[in-house]
């Protein structure tokens, strides 16, 4: 079969171009139809309610009570009373106590060491016989005053006696051996003083912090021997913010000061202690009021002695509120408020604070016996949220 070319130059009759329209808007609408009618028929899923979040929480019921304020502080541990020892006469060092040692404990009174006495004995026993010279010439002039009496009074019988008598009846001599006796007798005392002297003993029960003498040494008077502390009682140096002086009792006629809780920072010792004075200045770099503490008995501490030098933290009872609530520090929230729990929601409150610091706030009002307290940490809290409660404190 022969087919005809076709001329592609020809162009198309209008006919053909409208039925080729005709077509595309056919083909085009069958499609959006067909949309349509899939999107109106397509299967819907069921409708849920939104889920309400309410967060688990951690709370604690409060209770309204008296409450003592405590403010905390650190101090340092100091002698109550250092004395250095020294010699009241010099000498050789015969004896030296066993117990006399650096870090040893001795007695109140009891002897240190002596020093070499054959020299301060010889002198008492010169001063002894020199007491018995002047003795013996204060007999001998009194019995010249017997003989001077009886002629002054034979003179007097006469009528040759004269106005003044004093010099007849050996008044001055008298006195000048009265004069002699008492100076022996000084100096006798003071060579027995002298000769007690050469034993040095402890002024009190003390611990021995120095010693630099040994059996053997030439000492003087000006030499220190040693260094006593007493064991006794000892002090604590503390500073304190000056805010926090009115919650202090301090001591006065009338009574003691705050007591205080002593523990060790290195050991976990505890005394208890009292508040002895408040110093007249305040520290100079952090500007605080610096007060001493009576810390007794130090080296009975348990589990392990108190020592000078040591840090130690201090607990000191303050005055006593009423009716205020105690909440850990980390449940009162930003601008001083609570976060409460009521009927399942969260109720902010506004606190007024009564006391607080590092650990713990005292409320005195914003509160009441009851309330439930959240104490855990919410990311955003909102007044009238719902929220799950968890376990209570």
């Amino acid at each position: 079969m022969i087919i005809p070319e076709c001329d592609s130059t020809k162009p198309m009759s209008p006919k053909i171009k409208m039925l080729i329209l005709v077509l595309a808007l056919l083909v085009l609408g069958a499609g959006i139809f067909t949309a349509v009618r899939f999107i109106k028929t397509r299967p819907k899923p069921p409708q849920r309610p939104p889920a309400v979040i309410a967060p688990l929480i951690e709370t604690v019921a409060v209770a309204a009570g008296d409450e003592t304020v405590v403010i905390r502080a650190l101090g340092t541990v100091v002698p109550a009373r250092q004395t250095q020892i020294r010699a009241e006469v010099a000498g050789v060092v015969r004896e030296i106590a066993p117990g006399f040692l650096p870090g040893a404990t001795v007695a109140g009174a009891s002897p240190l060491l002596r020093l070499v006495d054959d020299d301060f004995r010889l002198s008492v026993a010169g001063r002894e016989a020199d007491l018995e010279n002047v003795r013996a010439a204060l007999e001998l002039e009194q019995g010249y005053q017997e003989v001077a009496r009886h002629e002054w009074d034979l003179l007097a019988m006469t009528g040759k006696a004269g106005e003044s008598p004093d010099l007849a009846l050996r008044k001055p001599q008298l006195a000048q051996a009265r004069a002699k006796v008492r100076q022996s007798e000084a100096a006798l005392e003071q060579a027995r003083l002298d000769l007690k002297r050469t034993t040095i003993s402890a002024p009190f029960t003390a611990l021995v912090l120095d010693k630099h003498v040994e059996v053997g040494s030439r000492v003087s008077i000006t030499d220190t021997l040693a260094t006593l502390v007493d064991t006794r009682e000892y002090w604590i140096e503390a500073t304190v913010a000056v805010d926090r002086l009115p919650w202090i009792t301090l001591p006065s006629k009338d009574g003691q000061g705050s007591a205080v809780r002593i523990r060790s920072q290195a050991s976990g010792a505890e005394r208890e202690g009292r508040i002895l004075r408040l110093r007249g200045d305040l520290e100079e770099q952090g500007r605080l009021a610096r007060m001493q503490i009576s810390l007794p008995a130090p080296l009975d501490a348990l589990p392990a002695p108190i020592l000078l030098g040591e840090y130690v933290r201090l607990e000191i009872e303050g005055r006593r509120l009423e009716n205020v609530i105690r909440l850990p520090r980390s449940a009162l929230r930003e601008n001083d408020t609570v976060w409460t729990v009521h009927n399942a929601t969260l109720a902010i409150r506004q606190a007024e604070i009564a006391w607080r610091d590092t650990d713990w706030v005292l409320i005195s009002g914003g509160l009441d016996s009851g309330d439930i307290v959240v104490t855990s940490d919410l990311s955003t809290p909102i007044d009238g949220m719902p929220v799950t409660l968890g376990q209570e404190r």
